[in-house]
């Protein structure tokens, strides 16, 4: 019984909704002489931080494409259920 189509569509979509950004990002630069290495501690901060916000915003996009996945699924599941009882309820409704 197909109740609200197909939901696989879902999972199409999900797959569309975003994309990962790349956590390859460049060594911090070496120097030997004192701006040079201010240089590097403030871009080595500035890489550690970009890596930490990149993992977090892959993870939104893995939780996003989940919902996306998962949420037509409920809805059949519960219209499924509901169909269910309706159709062995057995009670007779007069207008």
């Amino acid at each position: 019984m197909a109740i609200r189509g197909d939901t696989t569509v879902g999972a199409a979509a999900a797959q569309s909704a975003g994309m990962h950004l790349p956590t390859d990002f460049p060594a911090s630069p070496t120097g030997g002489d004192t701006r040079s290495a201010a240089i590097a501690t403030t871009t080595s901060t500035f890489l550690t931080a970009a890596r930490t916000e990149t993992a977090t915003f892959n993870s939104s996009v893995d939780q996003l494409r989940e919902g996306m996945v998962a949420a037509p699924e409920r809805v059949d599941t519960a219209d499924r259920r509901g169909a269910e009882r309706v159709a062995n309820s057995g009670e007779t409704v007069t207008i």
